[in-house]
């Protein structure tokens, strides 16, 4: 959108997306504001202090994939953005197993007949004719082959999404398989190559939390430019431009150009005129995958050297397990830890109708269970909600999703940004890459 006069912006949410418009609104000294519902900034990227602990409300980490996005954070938070080597594990049938996948690990854990038959399966994909990939399960045969997706990939993506793995779009791997198959696998163990690149064994991470890149954001904006608890209640419309918004206790009329981070379907929900029933229809059968999220305060120095530990198995109540203190020593005190453990679920399933007490009664068992944590070692724990955390995309998302992104297209003083926006999953890094490539063409 070019036009002679300076444009002004109504940023809807104060997450990253949002917050990276303000960041390049500002860079182009084009005026701007943003409207957020909570009390806070950051969205599901913040960094809560509990006393002397910080953790992050997620597995938060900074891949350096896009140069632009990178230099951005640098020039942020300068000597504070630390580099990690911390590759993270799988706990499968009482093992632990590299992730990314090493050679080593597989040997040390793998009988022989199963490691000639992945060998077989992978290069029996190389060979073989190139199909397109329908779904993410297609996806993890062709990356791993059959034996090695089917013991640790697909049971634990079932058990995150909720879906069947041949039911979900093949985007939702985010970029994670890529030159993570068998082959650079072999080239890491025989050759070194590039080891960071391909197997994503390293990343950056801020000494204080994830969420110090966002509040960073916010003092070189100005929080004035920030309206917290301000919920956009109503969007009005004539049918090619958004007309009025009401944000809280303020009303915005004939606004110049708006910038949502809303999720698409709260969105298409709050306009009025409604849009057209098939819309409305898509809209109501778009859905997210929760989080309920406990914190374990320990009284040990460290818990693992992991940046993360997963649990594909069923039996166990969650999925991930995490130690900020391994990312940054800034993250707990001398002497003590603490780890945070996620635990997807969708409305209406079994965690979703668990108090706080019963949930951590749960999630403290199977730790206890593991060998991993003494009860004794619990100084104290915390609760939280993360609603919304994942977008499910199934294989029929994508159809459903270019019929809802057109009709928002045809409102010509409206662009759609990040993950819940979009429909779409993306990671920090894209996320700040489009929000400078909006603004760039704003």
């Amino acid at each position: 959108m070019k036009t002679g006069k300076k444009p002004f912006l109504d940023i809807l949410g104060a997450g990253p997306a949002g917050l990276s418009a303000g960041y390049f609104a500002k860079n182009k000294n084009i005026p701007f504001r943003i409207f957020e519902s909570s009390e806070y900034i950051g969205g599901n990227c913040r960094t809560i202090t509990h006393g002397e602990f910080r953790y992050d409300t997620g597995a938060h980490r900074f891949h350096d994939k896009e140069i632009e996005a990178t230099n951005v954070v640098k020039n942020l938070i300068g000597d504070e953005l630390l580099t990690i080597d911390a590759p993270s594990q799988i706990l499968s049938e009482g093992r632990m197993i590299d992730f990314p996948m090493n050679f080593s690990s597989l040997m040390d854990n793998l009988t022989i007949s199963q490691i000639f038959k992945i060998l077989f399966e992978n290069i029996y994909n190389i060979t073989s004719n190139k199909k397109k990939i329908q779904n993410f399960k297609e996806l993890a045969y062709k990356t791993y082959g059959k034996t090695l997706s089917d013991r640790f990939l697909i049971n634990y993506t079932e058990k995150l999404w909720g879906q069947s793995a041949d039911n979900l779009d093949k985007v939702i791997a985010g970029g994670r398989l890529k030159n993570l198959d068998l082959i650079s696998i072999i080239k890491h163990k025989l050759f070194g190559f590039d080891q960071h690149k391909n197997l994503d064994g390293s990343f950056y991470y801020p000494k204080y939390g994830f969420g110090s890149i966002f509040e960073a954001i916010v003092n070189y904006i100005d929080q004035k430019n920030i309206y917290l608890e301000s919920n956009v209640s109503e969007i009005s419309h004539n049918g090619n431009r958004l007309t009025g918004l009401f944000c809280g206790n303020q009303k915005v009329l004939d606004p110049n150009f708006v910038i949502s981070t809303l999720p698409i379907d709260v969105m298409i929900k709050i306009m009025n005129p409604m849009p057209p029933d098939d819309i409305l229809k898509i809209a109501e059968g778009i859905r997210y995958r929760n989080l309920k999220v406990c914190v374990f305060f320990l009284d040990i120095p460290y818990f693992s050297k992991n940046a993360s530990i997963y649990f594909p198995e069923k039996k166990y109540h969650f999925t991930r397990l995490y130690e900020p203190k391994n990312r940054s020593a800034e993250m707990a005190p001398r002497g003590r830890t603490c780890i945070i453990v996620e635990s997807p679920y969708s409305n209406g399933d079994k965690l979703s109708t668990l108090d706080h007490n019963s949930f951590f009664t749960l999630v403290k068992n199977d730790l206890i269970s593991l060998g991993l944590i003494k009860e004794k070692k619990i100084i104290s724990h915390n609760i939280f909600n993360m609603k919304n955390a994942y977008p499910i995309l199934d294989v029929n998302q994508k159809e459903h999703r270019k019929k809802i992104l057109s009709y928002l297209k045809r409102f010509d003083n409206l662009r759609l940004l990040g993950r819940n926006a979009k429909f779409q999953y993306l990671h920090t890094h894209d996320i700040i890459l489009e929000a400078k490539v909006l603004i760039d063409k704003i």
